[in-house]
């Protein structure tokens, strides 16, 4: 997976634009490469933009392995909102992954299809 900060939005998010295959480890890369940018700041909403993310292949394992990773920088993403945006295929595998997933994640996450919704969900 490729990965791409964008911090021209700051205070209100940080946009990160993926693209590529899915490799949930590369997920684990991207928020420790996140966290070691001067860029960086605690408490800063995401927009996680995956629309160019191969998906075809994420998996309920792959689902709750990301979580995990979520989970493990809990205290980096102390008070963090992050939205991932995917396309209308993703979407659908996404929520009926979701759907059998028991969601106990201590950090505010949802799935949106379009940027207008991710951003009205962070500003709320």
């Amino acid at each position: 997976m490729k990965y791409d900060f964008d911090f021209s939005q700051r205070p209100d998010y940080i946009l990160i634009k993926t693209g590529g295959f899915d490799v949930v480890e590369d997920f684990y890369n991207l928020l420790k490469d996140l966290f070691a940018s001067p860029n960086w700041t605690q408490g800063t909403a995401l927009i996680i933009d995956h629309r160019y993310l191969d998906l075809k292949v994420l998996t309920l394992k792959q689902i709750k392995m990301i979580f995990s990773i979520l989970e493990f920088h809990a205290d980096q993403l102390a008070e963090t909102k992050c939205a991932f945006i995917i396309d209308l295929k993703g979407a659908a595998l996404v929520n009926d992954l979701l759907n059998r997933m028991d969601q106990t994640s201590t950090i505010a996450v949802k799935f949106f299809t379009d940027p207008q919704s991710a951003k009205q969900w962070l500003s709320d």
